[in-house]
C-alpha cells in the first residue's frame, strides 16, 4: 500500500465520522432532518454512480456508513437494562442495521443507477474482426 492509498483510507475514514457527527445532531434537530441528510447522501451516491465518479462515490458510501452508525447508536438501548438473550438480540439488529447501510443500500442503489444509466448509443464505430486474409497475411512488420 502506497501513500496515496493510506491517505485516500483516512480521508474515507474523516468522511464517515463527518457524517456521522451530522447524522446525530440531525437525530436531535428531528426526523426531517433525519431524512433531508440521507437523501442527500442517497442522492451523491446516485449521482456518482451514474455519472460513474468514483471519488465522489467512495466519500458517498464512507457518508453512507456514518450514517448507518450513528442510526445504530440513536436507536440503541443501554446495555445495562438488558440482559442475556435480549443482549444478543440488540447486537443482532445492529449488525443488520449495519450490514443495511453498508452493503444492501449502496447495492440497491447501484442496481438503481444501472437500470437508469442509458444505453450505449448505436451509431459508435466499432472495429471490425479481422478477415482470414488479413490473418493470413499478417507478418512481424505489422
Amino acid at each position: 500500500m502506497n501513500l496515496k492509498s493510506v491517505g485516500w483510507v483516512l480521508v474515507l475514514l474523516c468522511a464517515a465520522l463527518v457524517f456521522f457527527v451530522a447524522a446525530t445532531m440531525s437525530w436531535i434537530a428531528g426526523l426531517g432532518w433525519v431524512l433531508g441528510l440521507l437523501c442527500c447522501v442517497w442522492g451523491a451516491f446516485l449521482l456518482a454512480d451514474l455519472k460513474r465518479w468514483v471519488a465522489l462515490r467512495d466519500l458517498a458510501w464512507a457518508a453512507n456508513v456514518g450514517f448507518g452508525i450513528s442510526v445504530v447508536r440513536w436507536f440503541d438501548v443501554p446495555s445495562e437494562t438488558v440482559s442475556g438473550l435480549a443482549r444478543l438480540a440488540l447486537l443482532s439488529a445492529d449488525a443488520l442495521c449495519l450490514g443495511f447501510f453498508v452493503l444492501v443500500g449502496p447495492g440497491l442503489l447501484g442496481w438503481t443507477a444501472q437500470k437508469l444509466r442509458p444505453p450505449p448509443e448505436p451509431g459508435l464505430p466499432v472495429e471490425q474482426p479481422a478477415s482470414a486474409e488479413r490473418l493470413r497475411r499478417w507478418g512481424p512488420k505489422d
